[in-house]
């Protein structure tokens, strides 16, 4: 990916100095630092999105957009974990793994013998993504994701996070999204639409900022340097506002839970 936002490292500070939960790394990813897996294999993303009845105009315009994104997502994963020193399966391969597997995705989420990917593969650990709702509420768009990651060789999980992640859409006369510069430089260097650009950044942030917080791969220079460094709440709120700052917050797994799935 080629930004990361300086408005990030503000807010940062400003997270880890609010008074939320100071988990340490060496705690959260306890499973992970034990296994040191190498080779990670990106599962095809869990949408469980509703997609609109194409009745009306609007109903194309929806689905092409959070469609987009979807695909989007799915190919800014691998970079933030590659970063973090693990070698991840490449597309190509990935989809021939994908197709050789008969199970649902879903289900294989939740297997308790992840074993036959390890032996077959070489694969070290699993990431699963979920998307389980996009929403449109009080001139924000939010989305609510899971990220999973699990063993391969134990069938663990090593890392775990839901997240809401949102953004604040200001609509002109024409009730279109108003773009901020950074979304005039996603869409220029992309060549997305308006609404696609807004869907695809808010996706594409939050995959930098849950991802980047794994803990350094046992093949990087830096292993085990990290693991006082402080953890990631496991349930939290990523609030991109208006002048394109970044706001954190823990948020509670029911209050994630009955907003997202309407409980």
């Amino acid at each position: 990916m080629k930004k990361i936002y300086a408005t990030l490292i503000l807010a940062a500070v400003i997270f880890l100095t609010a008074g939320c939960k100071t988990e340490k790394k060496v705690s959260r990813y306890e499973n992970l630092y034990a296994e040191k897996p190498a080779v990670i294999y990106i599962a095809p993303l869990i949408d469980k999105i509703e997609r609109k009845k194409v009745v009306y105009a609007g109903d194309i315009t929806f689905n092409h957009e959070i469609n987009v994104a979807h695909t989007y997502m799915y190919q800014t994963l691998q970079y933030p974990v590659i970063r973090k020193g693990y070698y991840v399966i490449g597309p190509l391969a990935a989809k021939e793994i994908a197709r050789a597997d008969s199970t649902d995705v879903e289900d294989l989420r939740f297997s308790h013998d992840l074993t036959a990917y390890n032996i077959k593969y070489g694969i070290d650990a699993i990431l699963f993504v979920t998307i389980n709702r996009w929403m449109e509420e009080n001139g924000e768009w939010i989305v609510y994701l899971n990220y999973t990651l699990k063993s391969a060789k134990t069938s663990k999980t090593l890392m775990n996070y839901n997240v809401k992640a949102h953004k604040t859409v200001i609509l002109d006369s024409k009730r279109d999204p108003q773009m901020s510069v950074a979304d005039w430089n996603f869409a220029e260097a992309m060549g997305t639409d308006n609404g696609t650009t807004q869907r695809a950044r808010i996706l594409e942030c939050v995959n930098e900022y849950v991802l980047k917080n794994l803990p350094a791969g046992s093949k990087h220079k830096k292993f085990e340097q990290d693991i006082y460094n402080i953890a990631n709440p496991e349930c939290f709120d990523y609030l991109i506002d208006e002048e394109n700052f970044i706001n954190f917050a823990t948020m509670e797994l029911e209050v994630y839970e009955k907003e997202c799935f309407n409980l």
